[in-house]
Parts: structure tokens; C-alpha cells; sequence
């Protein structure tokens, strides 16, 4: 079973981007997605109605678990470098991991037992309110999770002027 395909929401502003050739970079990344992105959208912050999930994580912490999740995926089934950004339109957060794999869609196992990996898209469609994906005709794969809620950036943290679109 594959995440949605679907297009990212339209007219969301950019927040952040990062390139990440490797794993041994996701732990700058996550840091500086968590100060850029205190989030106080309710949709984010509940629990997400499973018991392996702590309840407590706020919902920045959930989007840092994952674009984790979803960097790594990227880093592990295609070519370096990924790309990660975080857009927003101060209601909905998006965080979009896009990878030069087109040919792979995004699957979530489903028979896998514990330990044995691939997890990481079941947990976003867990934690976040959606999760979906495209191509464009760049050669690019698009894998984004879609929070809801009133989103704040940190004082300091300026979104740019430019409006993310689906670039199909």
C-alpha cells in the first residue's frame, strides 16, 4: 500500500530547506526544524489514538519525528541528496522530503515485523494528518506529511518571499 498521490496544499510559504547528503547530518536538521517550528496546531499536539506513541510530544516534536522518518527513507532509497522543507500558511504545516528516485513510490510494508525496518511511513501516517507524495517532470519525488492547526514561527526564523507550488 503507497501514501496518497496527491499534490502538496497550494499557496504555502517556505519556512526552511535543507540539503542532507547524509544521516550523520539529519541531527542538524532536526535541531533546527524544532527552533523554527514551535507549533501550537491542536491537530499535531493530540495523540495520535496509539498507545506507542507518547501522548506528550508537542506537535514540533511530532514533526521533527517526522521528516526523521522521512530524510532517512529518502537517504536509503535514493541517491544523496535529499531535500527537506518546511512550509506553512500559519494553519497548515507541510513538510515536503524530495528525492531524485521518481520511479520508487513510496510504499508502506505492511507485513514486516519489528526490527525489520521500514516503519517510517506507517509512523507518518500515524502521527501526522496526512501523508502523500508525486513526481514531477524534473525527476523529482515529492513525499510530504500535512499538519493542521495555527502554526507559529519562532521570533527570528523568516519565512521567505517565495510561494511553494507544486512544480508539475
Amino acid at each position: 500500500m503507497s501514501p496518497l498521490e496527491a499534490d502538496l496544499p497550494a499557496r504555502l510559504d517556505v519556512v526552511g530547506s535543507w540539503t542532507v547528503r547524509s544521516v550523520a547530518e539529519l541531527a542538524d536538521v532536526r535541531a533546527e526544524l524544532e527552533t523554527r517550528l514551535p507549533c501550537g496546531c491542536s491537530a499535531a499536539r493530540a495523540p495520535a489514538g496509539d498507545d506507542s506513541l507518547p501522548g506528550s510530544l508537542s506537535g514540533a516534536q511530532r514533526m521533527v519525528l517526522v521528516a526523521s522518518e522521512l530524510v532517512s527513507n529518502g537517504l536509503e532509497h535514493a541517491e544523496p541528496p535529499v531535500t527537506v522543507r518546511l512550509l506553512c500558511d500559519g494553519h497548515v504545516a507541510v513538510l515536503d522530503v524530495v528525492d531524485h528516485s521518481p520511479d520508487a513510490a513510496p510504499v508502506v510494508p505492511r507485513d514486516r515485523q519489528p526490527g525489520e525496518g521500514g516503519f517510517g511511513l506507517r509512523l507518518a501516517e500515524r502521527v501526522a494528518d496526512r501523508v502523500g507524495w508525486f513526481r514531477t517532470a524534473a525527476g523529482e519525488k515529492h513525499v510530504w506529511a500535512e499538519f493542521r492547526g495555527r502554526v507559529h514561527v519562532r521570533p527570528g526564523a523568516h519565512p521567505t518571499d517565495a510561494r511553494a507550488r507544486s512544480p508539475r
